[in-house]
């Protein structure tokens, strides 16, 4: 009877053993599940886009310029969006330099960038100030966003001449 004693308890150990591996591999397969699930959420962004700006009339005084002084006028931009974090724009004016920021996904269609491009005066190439943007995105589609975005202006000092601007977007996948 004692044989049968010792016997059982490595059997039993090897039970154990096998069942808490398998609990482990089971929770390495979720972490590996929840990897590719934020992948895949945050792929709803990655990529580039083509992005119409609006300025709307409640958003347009002597601080806070509309382009051509005249609101709703669709101003186009490029913006790309990488796995990175980071976020590289391209405007649609030759006063604006390129635009370069971040971005971070907030949950599956909800996305925030901010990014910051330097202003010139087109005559002199001079730097005449710059300008930092943040952008509340939706994802409303597999290929399109719409976003909010506030700009704050600065001067070529960077002074602050201007905060709190309004900017409507809407925005098509480039593929």
């Amino acid at each position: 009877m004692q044989t049968t004693r010792f016997t059982r308890l490595p059997g039993l150990a090897l039970a154990v053993m096998l069942t808490l591996l398998g609990v482990g591999g089971c929770g390495e397969d979720d972490n590996d599940n929840n990897d590719n699930n934020d992948k895949a959420q945050a792929q709803a962004i990655i990529g580039s886009w083509n992005v119409t700006l609006r300025f709307p009339a409640s958003s347009c005084n002597n601080a806070c310029n509309c382009p051509g002084g005249v609101p709703d006028i669709p101003v186009l931009t490029l913006n790309t969006y990488e796995e990175d974090g980071t976020l590289q724009v391209a405007l649609g004016a030759l006063a604006a330099g390129p635009g370069q920021g971040t971005w971070t996904r907030l949950d599956d269609t909800h996305f925030t960038a901010r990014f910051k491009f330097l202003i010139f005066d087109v005559a002199t190439g001079r730097r005449t100030g710059s300008e930092e943007l943040t952008k509340d995105i939706r994802v409303t589609g597999p290929d399109a966003f719409d976003a909010t975005t506030t700009f704050d202006l600065f001067d070529a000092a960077g002074t602050t001449t201007a905060t709190g601007c309004l900017i409507t977007e809407t925005a098509t996948r480039f593929k």
